[in-house]
């Protein structure tokens, strides 16, 4: 969990009262109150919540991050950002996430830009039962998307995915990706990567 992400009440840490630099004005604090300085961890334990999924969610990204190394990769491009259809693509090392934010509309055979013409599999969906979803687009089917070449949002190929409503599903070169590498002793629940990844990192 974040500080406020998905936290049922706000955190405040403790704070004197302060002058802003830019403006002058005085800020106040909280008197350094310890009251509000508390992250709810006992939430992900509740069974009866659904904090759990954010957590199991959060776990596996991170994973996906040390598999793949996409947060410090030099490579990054935002291919779409569309208004209407509420979706963002984004280019991160190897990876292609599709970010459909829309609350009712999935799209299916969506084509979206990508960098790299090669067969892709699905690596993480947000919508795993594991994470609380629907399983309408899930690693355990193994589909294989072939890139086409051509122009495509500026990128030199395109790929049509299923992109349900309110979903985040990260895409990876199909050679990196293990639908089974859950269940392994190693293995993050729904999460896809072969062995530990290709640029993994402790």
């Amino acid at each position: 969990m974040g500080n406020e992400f998905g936290h049922p009440e706000w955190i405040d840490f403790p704070r004197v009262d302060s002058l802003n630099p830019s403006t002058g004005a005085m800020v106040p604090g909280n008197g350094g109150s310890m009251e509000k300085c508390r992250r709810r961890w006992d939430l992900a334990e509740d069974e009866e919540l659904k904090f759990k999924f954010m957590m199991a969610y959060d776990r596996a990204f991170n994973h996906l991050d040390k598999a793949h190394g996409f947060v410090s990769a030099p490579h990054t491009y935002i291919s779409r950002k569309d208004e209407q259809d509420k979706v963002i693509v984004v280019e991160r090392g190897d990876l292609v996430m599709v970010f459909n934010f829309h609350p009712s509309n999935s799209y299916t055979d969506y084509q979206i830009g990508c960098q790299t013409g090669a067969e892709w599999k699905v690596a993480l969906s947000s919508d795993e039962a594991v994470f609380g979803g629907y399983k309408n687009i899930s690693k355990d089917s193994d589909t294989t998307m072939y890139a086409e070449d051509g122009m495509f949002d500026g990128r030199p190929h395109s790929l049509k995915v299923y992109a349900p409503s309110r979903t985040v599903v990260v895409y990876a070169p199909a050679g990196t990706t293990d639908k089974d590498s859950d269940v392994s002793s190693i293995g993050i629940p729904g999460l896809s990567v072969r062995g530990t990844g290709p640029n993994y990192s402790v």
